[in-house]
């Protein structure tokens, strides 16, 4: 049986509006520096990552900056039932969404309080599952990139208890959306202006056996 991890955690960023991602001529390496700096550091065997922009290809069978092509085009042609299908398939993977959506998101929290997490668990998680079984979200936005996607996953973070760790790199909390600033506040969370200061938190907080494994 696969052992249980110690620690989930979830990366949040903006998708279909972030230049970085969509631009198909970049290199991986230059893709959301802000991640990989993340993953080289917040490394060890028995804590998991979870990001979504990794995971779209997977549900979708096609790379993150081709899928919002493609769920754009869907819209643009009026295949409104495909879109729709489409969109649940990132956002609940396996589950049917038609169902109460507070008693899905309830039972889901229940199964990672009395269960725990496993690598594994992740391959068959939607974004909404993944928000909802982790121990802390990390959360970076830039002020003059849309998104609603993180608003949507900060939201259900709030709404359990999940700490979100807030990075804005160019903008100052006073600056920063009230309502933002006041859900991360209330779900335990904090805000950072640097991926360092952030990371430097989130490991003394959270200790793990034999410390955390740098990547080189």
């Amino acid at each position: 049986m696969e052992g249980k991890l110690i620690l989930t955690f979830y990366m949040a960023s903006a998708i279909e509006h972030n230049p970085n991602i969509q631009d198909t001529q970049a290199q991986p390496e230059d893709k959301e520096k802000w991640k990989r700096e993340v993953k080289d550091v917040l490394n060890h065997p028995q804590v998991a990552i979870y990001d979504p922009v990794e995971r779209e290809a997977t549900k979708t069978g096609k790379p993150s900056n081709q899928t919002c092509d493609y769920i754009k085009n869907l819209k643009r042609a009026g295949h409104w039932d495909l879109f729709h299908a489409e969109l649940d398939k990132i956002w609940w993977g396996m589950i049917n969404p038609q169902y109460d959506k507070i008693e899905i998101m309830k039972l889901l929290r229940y199964r990672f309080l009395i269960d725990g997490n496993t690598h594994d668990d992740l391959n068959f998680w939607g974004d909404i599952e993944a928000v909802i079984r982790s121990n802390f979200i990390i959360a970076y936005m830039e002020k003059n990139v849309r998104t609603v996607g993180t608003i949507r996953e900060i939201t259900y973070a709030e709404m359990f208890n999940i700490p979100v760790y807030l990075i804005i790199p160019d903008q100052s909390k006073t600056d920063t959306n009230s309502t933002l600033v006041d859900m991360v506040k209330k779900s335990g969370g904090e805000i950072f202006y640097s991926v360092k200061d952030c990371i430097k938190y989130i490991k003394e907080k959270y200790p793990v056996p034999n410390g955390w494994i740098e990547k080189k």
